[in-house]
């Protein structure tokens, strides 16, 4: 009785393994030429070619695919517009691949596309354009094996569009390896298999991998897609188990690249199963290419594994040239050569030697009296130096700020309407910057990379004109308001009392010193430049001095007493139409930058000057006093010329095109 029962406990089971999997065979060849030990999966299931280069294995009964891991120095037929590797196992018992050689030895490059994210036929139209001729004229310039990765949302939820790309991505002149993505799944199918099948069905499995060198690639899903936009980041089980099996036929000196569209950045705990590809790929060299941000960035995730995030090549969503993070729309190029990697992000449009975009003095946002570089393929193994006139200052400093070119180009997308909530521009840290004196003239930034590969620029700062921004009613709050507008300098009229209390504005406005402590700290909080003060001592010879307002030495000295203690060099000036304070300055504190402003309508300046025992460093006048020989003639002289009065941006951008040397609002 018991045989009996366990017999017919085998058969159920023979009968249960018969449903599930099925025996095909099949073979992997170049030509005539035979390929063995080629490894083969139906993605779940693995074997490898014998000596004559044929297989027999079975497969799940539901697989989709039979494919190869394409050995290195071969390339599946590619001309569809993705490499075809795989075929769709349905109904199918023998499976044929035919390989091309592609010669080489080790050493190869890739090529990382990420977020064409293509909606509409405009669209289509700009990335068949210009990112593709430029994509192919680095293709043709490499040395050696090259393959492209295109790190997902190659399409925007029309899965159609597919069709179109891959006509199109063969015109780079090299095989093209999709990834996934989150936009790559139809959003209207619920279920992370149903919503991916339409890709699969253009573009073949979502995981799989090919050798290139002595190297893999493996092409990962991250994306676990549930409907309508909602998804989750990391790994099914079914794609780690798969992971687990591959690798045991992976030599362990080979570098390992895993191509997929969502980072790590610091979310490794996040992503499901994360952990379990970490912790199979520890021990090894390991390089991330992913996309999905569109920004670029480099991760070191730990020692050994590091994730390179690739902007997209799409710039902002077809609506700027630039990420949002200030980075040019582009592309990675990767480079193994006799054992060692490199790397480099390659702009559309520029050269391959263009590593980063320079802004001068009052060009960025949040620190409009330093020379800014965006460095859009920084990491911690580059040097950033500047010199000025001709001086080796040192180091520049990483900071955040708001992207220029992007700001600019996201503003003029968008002329007359509202900017659309995810595009308003944000702060990115891929910025350096140098706080040059305030009379330098030229400032020249070196920047090196871990390779070797320098780029330079200098900036003239000679034509530079300084934004001064004051307020009507000074209040701490405006104060705060008119850093966040730019100001280079705080242009702020000074009030000082019979007992020396030194206000701002009026005589119950907030103390100096509590205004300049206020607006360091909080510049240094917000992580922008340092700003100028540009204070206008109000004094006038009459019956009131040395009664209700002090005399003007006393006044001019009050007004010292903190600024002196708070040693501020370069970013102070002090303005005054009385030439008896000026001369108590000169006299006494001569290291501070002094201004003459100059009373609308004067007509003699001269005579008016001739009461100064100095020449001042700045003269100030009356914008409608102000032309080009009145600039020339004080240039002449050795003097800086400022405009004051101004209200509006109409007038600003007229003065503007006189060149004085600042512009006070």
């Amino acid at each position: 009785m018991m045989k009996k029962v366990f017999l017919s406990m085998l058969l159920f089971a023979a009968a249960c393994f018969a449903s599930d999997a099925r025996k095909v065979t099949g073979s992997v060849k170049c030509g005539e030429t035979t390929l063995s030990s080629v490894t083969v999966t139906d993605g779940k299931s693995f074997t490898q070619t014998n000596r004559n280069g044929k297989f027999s294995f079975d497969i799940d009964d539901n697989a989709e695919f039979v494919y190869i891991i394409t050995p290195a120095g071969y390339v599946a037929d590619w001309t569809s517009g993705v490499p075809a590797f795989y075929r769709r196992a349905e109904g199918v018992s023998k499976f044929e691949f035919n390989l091309q050689r592609t010669g080489g030895g080790m050493d190869y490059n890739i090529v990382a596309m990420a977020d064409p994210q293509v909606y509409s036929d405009e669209h289509f139209a700009m990335f068949a354009g210009e990112p593709i001729i430029d994509l192919a004229k680095t293709a043709k310039g490499l040395d050696g094996v090259s393959v492209g990765l295109s790190l997902g949302d190659i399409c925007w939820d029309r899965i159609e569009i597919l069709d179109m790309y891959k006509k199109e991505i063969v015109r780079t002149g090299i095989p093209f390896y999709p990834v996934i993505g989150n936009h790559d799944h139809e959003d209207n199918l619920k279920g992370d298999h149903e919503s991916s099948a339409g890709y699969r069905l253009r573009l073949g499995p979502e995981n799989y991998a090919f050798y290139l060198g002595k190297d893999i690639v493996i092409v990962l899903d991250n994306i676990i897609y549930d409907a309508n936009l909602k998804m989750t980041h990391g790994y099914t089980d079914k794609c780690i188990a798969w992971v687990r099996e591959l690798l045991k036929n992976v030599p362990e000196e080979a570098d390992i690249y895993v191509a997929q569209h969502v980072p790590f950045k610091d979310k490794i705990k996040k992503m499901k199963n994360a952990t379990q590809l970490v912790e199979m790929l520890r021990g090894r060299k390991v390089t991330f290419i992913t996309g999905h941000s569109h920004k670029n960035t480099i991760y070191n995730i730990e020692k050994n594994m590091t994730d390179h995030n690739v902007a997209s090549i799409c710039g902002a969503w077809w609506e700027t040239r630039h990420c949002m993070d200030g980075t040019p729309m582009g592309y990675k190029v990767f480079t193994k050569h006799a054992g060692k990697l490199s790397w480099y992000y390659k702009p559309v449009g520029l050269s391959s030697k263009h590593m980063a975009e320079g802004f001068t003095l009052g060009q960025t946002s949040l620190h409009p009296n330093s020379v800014v570089v965006c460095i859009w393929d920084w990491d911690p193994e580059w040097k950033v130096e500047w010199f000025e006139d001709g001086m080796l200052k040192g180091k520049m400093d990483r900071v955040t700020e708001i992207p220029p070119a992007y700001a600019e180009e996201i503003a003029k997308a968008y002329e007359g309407k509202e900017i659309s909530p995810r595009r308003v521009p944000k702060t990115g840290n891929n910025f350096f910057a140098a706080n040059p004196s305030r009379y330098a003239k030229n400032v020249t930034v070196v920047i090196e990379n871990r390779f070797g590969q320098k780029w330079m620029q200098t900036f003239d700062l000679t034509g530079n004109i300084e934004k001064h921004l004051g307020c009507s009613k000074a209040t701490l709050d405006n104060i705060k308001a008119l850093v966040d507008n730019g100001a280079a300098f705080l242009k702020l009229d000074l009030v000082t009392d019979i007992n020396g209390n030194v206000s701002v504005g009026t005589k119950d406005g907030p103390l100096m010193v509590e205004v300049i402590d206020l607006i360091d700290e909080y510049t240094q909080k917000e992580g922008r430049s340092s700003v100028g003060f540009n204070f206008e001592i109000n004094t006038a010879a009459g019956t009131q001095e040395g009664k209700t307002v002090p005399y003007y030495h006393a006044h001019a000295d009050f007004v010292m007493k903190d600024l002196w203690a708070r040693y501020m060099g370069d970013r102070l000036m002090i303005t005054g139409y009385d030439y008896r304070s000026l001369n108590h300055l000169n006299e006494k504190y001569p290291e501070v930058d002094l201004a003459f402003k100059v009373a609308q309508g004067t007509e003699d300046v001269d005579k008016a000057m001739k009461r100064l025992r100095f020449t001042p460093k700045w003269i100030s006048f009356h914008y409608t006093e102000i032309n080009e020989d009145i600039i020339k003639k004080y240039h002449d002289k050795g003097m800086l010329v400022s405009a004051w009065g101004i209200t509006d941006d109409k007038t600003a951008t007229m003065i503007e095109t006189l060149k004085p040397d600042a512009i006070i609002r």
